[in-house]
């Protein structure tokens, strides 16, 4: 290696990672997701950046193809993590409708795009590897999503099944695809025979490895030597003495698993790949006997806070970096275009086909489809995969792939934030809902609510003697269930702060109405509390965030427009000057009842 070479390579290394990292925060902050931002860093430093400079500066082309086997070691362990999702317990949990929904997309998903291609004039062979991995779902920017919204719960736990059962299936069906295609390169004339056997042959062998890799890993992660031992006597290490000890010292036993599992992949994949076996079988097979025979923490070192986000950076930036500069010529975009609307809509048709065969709830089958676009990570490598295979015919598929993926995660990003907040409004109570909001609000006008029929005595508090927010929901609930009306109470009480952290249950002048729509509940639950008179506790930090009349309102989650009714009702009622004096000096629950009913009949 040329001394040129080789601080080119370290430059190479280093303009990546910035490149990926300040334009992904850019995007992020742009609301487009951060890994749209780290493959166009890529772009940035790789194939634009050559534009200009190859002929003169030729050495760069080379020092940054020669990093390109991160891209595969990435996805290896990305593959071998995989298989902490298919341990049979987890499996288990995921439940029949689960799979079925995600088999109804994948197949319809491939069966759209290859179709496609092969209507284009692809090659068969082609047209099948397309559509494999049209198949693979990124999860990652959704799931940014839901913890930034605070979403958890069924939702979360469905996607998270169908993605991780998403890229198996791809991760299969690609790697069976890709090793035919292999078997067929050069040869015009072979038979159904001839491409099969060795296929399978290659499949078996890559699976074997893959159990070479687990009693590797399996043997050595149980000797004692790996557990941490106690020290005695250590404080923190000052002066010289600090930095011979942070060279020459083992690090954690977490990180110590993290090296044997990278190390023992490494050598797993050179092999398979050494021998033209399917890789990410391989990665695969490991991670499941390690998942399903041994332990799943050791899935835990592989979230090594420090080290995988490099990782993870340079990944996207190398995608970003190979992409060839002709893929985006105006000759492609017809190619380009078919990719995206035929996994568009294999992937939304799909999911919506499969929520109505499974009879999933309409809200959950409105959602659902829109967050299954979002694609990178696996689709992205196994596109480059083929690309460094099978020469300029896989270069035509890495050239429709990569603007694809591109698109998919900034459209796919938009599209599943605005489903999820919908989704949290549906939940929670709040916002607006998901279709039919003019029927609602048509009947508003013409319909009310008796708000004396909703209030049981029992269910008022008249004066209520709490000191803070928290307690006040608490003292509400515990009244609702200690008179029958409500079960679970802890559920609820989650409901109802995730309904909080949204805001908005302050109506100013002293009161808060807080609600939300209850999955499992047969009828409206309704509890009212008043402080004692010159009383107010805080509801969000502000002096008009002050309250002393707090409302609780629950509803059967089935019952959006009751649940507008009953809220209508009460802001209504509350509207009165005269009553919320009158409630605010009532002596007890008898009294604030009979101003209620007085208000009713007088409507």
């Amino acid at each position: 290696m040329g001394f040129e070479l080789l601080y080119m390579q370290i430059f190479c290394f280093g303009f990546l990672t910035l490149s990926a990292f300040f334009i992904g925060k850019l995007t992020r902050i742009l609301h487009i997701g951060e890994v749209v931002g780290q493959v166009i860093g890529g772009l940035v430093v790789g194939p634009l950046l050559l534009f200009f400079i190859e002929y003169e500066l030729p050495v760069y082309k080379e020092a940054l193809q020669s990093l390109h086997f991160i891209t595969f070691l990435f996805l290896s362990i990305v593959v071998f993590g995989i298989g902490e999702e298919l341990s049979v317990k987890k499996i288990k949990k995921v439940g029949r409708n689960v799979l079925l929904i995600c088999f109804i997309q994948a197949f319809l998903t491939f069966l759209f795009v290859s179709s496609t291609f092969l209507f284009l004039g692809f090659k068969p062979i082609f047209a099948l590897i397309i559509g494999s991995i049209g198949i693979a779902t990124a999860p990652a920017s959704t799931f940014v999503i839901m913890n930034r919204l605070e979403i958890t719960g069924k939702i979360r736990s469905i996607i998270g099944g169908i993605v991780i059962l998403d890229d198996i299936i791809e991760v299969i069906v690609f790697s069976i695809m890709a090793q035919i295609a292999l078997v067929l390169v050069g040869n015009t004339r072979v038979s159904l025979t001839a491409v099969l056997f060795p296929v399978v042959k290659e499949f078996g062998f890559a699976i074997l490895l893959g159990v070479g890799i687990f009693l590797i890993l399996r043997l050595v992660l149980q000797r004692r030597w790996l557990k941490p031992k106690k020290q005695t006597g250590m404080g923190p290490i000052l002066g010289s003495e600090f930095l011979s000890r942070l060279i020459s010292e083992m690090p954690g036993t977490s990180m110590q698993m993290f090296i044997i599992i990278w190390g023992s992949v490494c050598v797993g994949i050179s092999l398979a790949l050494h021998w033209h076996l399917p890789f990410l079988i391989t990665a695969v097979t490991a991670g499941i006997l390690i998942s399903n025979l041994y332990s799943r923490m050791v899935f835990e070192s592989l979230r090594i806070e420090n080290a995988t986000p490099l990782f993870t950076i340079l990944f996207f930036a190398l995608i970003g970096a190979s992409a060839p500069i002709e893929s985006f010529h105006p000759e492609n975009y017809l190619f380009i275009g078919a990719y995206i609307v035929s996994r568009a809509m294999g992937k939304i048709g799909g999911t919506w086909f499969g929520c109505k065969l499974t009879h999933q709830e309409k809200r959950l089958t409105q959602v659902l489809p829109k967050l299954m676009l979002q694609q990178a990570g696996v689709a992205a490598i196994e596109a480059f995969f083929i690309a460094s295979v099978l020469g300029a015919e896989g270069e035509i598929i890495l050239g429709i792939v990569l603007p694809g993926l591109v698109f998919f995660e900034i459209v796919g990003v938009l599209t599943s934030e605005r489903a999820l907040l919908k989704w949290r409004s549906w939940v929670t109570g709040g916002g607006e809902l998901i279709g039919e909001e003019e029927i609602i609000r048509e009947k508003l006008k013409k319909e009310r609510i008796d708000i004396y029929s909703l209030i049981h005595p029992e269910c008022l508090r008249v004066p209520m003697n709490v000191k803070s927010k928290g307690e006040a929901i608490w003292e509400l609930i515990c009244i609702l269930h200690s008179n029958g009306f409500i079960e679970n109470p802890g559920e609820i009480l989650e409901i109802i702060l995730q309904r909080e952290r949204q805001g908005g249950t302050t109506l100013g002048e002293g009161i808060a109405i807080l609600h939300g729509r209850i999955p499992g509940l047969s009828q409206p639950a309704v509890a009212l509390g008043v402080l004692p008179k010159d009383h107010q506790i805080d509801f969000g930090g502000t002096e008009e965030t002050t309250v002393d009349i707090i409302y609780l309102v629950l509803t059967p989650a089935s019952k959006h427009e009751l649940h507008l009714q009953i809220l209508a009702a009460i802001a209504r009622f509350l509207s009165d000057r005269d009553i919320r004096k009158r409630l605010r000096t009532a002596k007890d629950e008898l009294e604030a009842l009979e101003i209620i009913k007085e208000q009713s009949n007088t409507h």
